[in-house]
């Protein structure tokens, strides 16, 4: 599962204008994107005017305080709808400051253009309130309703800019409701996530706990017993134009937790995955998938859960393994790169186990030159896994 739309962009435009102070017939365009959808013959474009006010630079970016628009034309350049966005927000003075990329999606799948607009919420917590804007089939614009946390009409989130592309998921070939993924305040500081889930009519608030983002069943030893990935911190997933974005980080990210529960739901183990990463913020491109087999053969099952590695086409795993009283425990490896390990361009977190006698897996690797892939393996020696290249 992935950030998606259904638009094709043709540009996105940013008009940093400056000096009008005053409303006029050519007012300035803040932010402006022309795009056109598979939907409709004509393409729209979407623009931030500054009706009245004024501009200056702080920190060399512009910055506009006064009244704003959110204004839709068709191709021709046709004005078809025009919304205030000082009355969607208290109808004080806003401030917005460039530059700013308008982003536009189909988040409650209904096959209709869907722009979210926000500002800080103003209430003393860190967050921003949104409203998200529809585009109808008649080229009015109109807001979706919101509701179930803190001010009605408004979605609310850890981010930090006018406009922003929410982190979906369900919808349209998934049989689930569509979601939009977001992080609220938590007390004692920090987000925890959350999510505003499309019921037809409106967007509900939902948290849950845990909030879970992946799972698997397992049977051993005759015991059931349930993996999960719970995340328990939330942070903004990272967007392409950023340092380290990785379309496999691209939904969620923050702080992860590894957790066992018997049959009756009591909790096993707890493990925190961000510690065996250097402490670092984690990010998953989706519902991670947690595929088990015995590559040591001591009878309990084995798993991976990994990130990948920045400008290397390889993944780093973490291989764990359950015992009988469902205790999570990580498997020593050690040999290629930096040990605790297990390298993989494969991509998916299940490797071929060995043959011919010997105990282990076999991985594909990226070679020396970085233009090519090798095969290596990793054998398992009673109580460790040794990486060696395969013959």
């Amino acid at each position: 599962m992935k950030t998606r739309g259904f638009l094709f962009i043709l540009f996105s435009l940013l008009l940093l204008l400056n000096g009008c102070s005053t409303s006029s017939s050519q007012n300035p365009v803040v932010a402006q994107m022309a795009i056109e959808t598979i939907h409709y013959e004509l393409p729209y474009n979407f623009s931030i005017v500054q009706t009245k006010g004024s501009s200056t630079y702080i920190n060399e970016k512009p910055s506009y305080s006064g009244i704003f628009d959110l204004v839709v034309q068709d191709g021709k350049g046709a004005e078809t709808s025009r919304k205030s966005l000082n009355q969607y927000f208290g109808n004080i003075e806003l401030t917005i400051v460039g530059p700013v990329n308008l982003t536009v999606n189909d988040y409650n799948a209904d096959n209709l253009l869907d722009i979210a607009i926000g500002f800080a919420a103003g209430d003393g917590s860190e967050e921003y309130k949104y409203v998200i804007f529809s585009v109808g089939k008649d080229g009015k614009l109109f807001s979706l309703p919101v509701k179930g946390y803190k001010e009605n009409g408004f979605v609310y989130t850890a981010a930090g800019s006018c406009s922003i592309a929410f982190t979906q998921t369900g919808g349209t070939g998934e049989g689930k409701s569509p979601s939009i993924l977001i992080g609220v305040e938590k007390q004692g500081g920090g987000f925890e996530p959350a999510k505003y889930t499309w019921d037809g009519k409106q967007f509900k608030f939902q948290q849950e706990n845990p909030f879970i983002i992946s799972q698997a069943e397992l049977i051993q030893n005759g015991q059931r017993c349930f993996i999960k990935v719970i995340q328990t911190e939330y942070k903004k997933p990272l967007t392409p134009d950023e340092p380290g974005f990785s379309i496999d980080g691209s939904m969620y990210r923050g702080r992860f937790d590894l957790l066992s529960q018997d049959s009756a739901g009591k909790v096993t183990s707890r493990i925190p995955l961000n510690t065996y990463f250097g402490n670092d913020d984690l990010g998953f491109g989706g519902s991670y998938p947690l595929v088990f087999e015995d590559y040591n053969t001591d009878g309990n099952y084995d798993f991976a859960i990994g990130r990948p590695v920045k400008n290397s086409p390889e993944f780093q795993y973490l291989l764990f393994s359950i015992n009988p009283e469902g205790t999570v425990y990580n498997l020593p490896v050690v040999g290629y790169k930096e040990d605790g390990f297990v390298y993989s361009a494969g991509g998916e977190a299940r490797f071929p186990l060995l043959k011919d006698g010997e105990t282990g897996f076999e991985v594909t690797l990226s070679n020396m030159a970085g233009n090519g892939f090798t095969q290596g393996k990793y054998v398992w020696n009673g109580s460790e896994f040794i990486f060696t290249d395969s013959d």
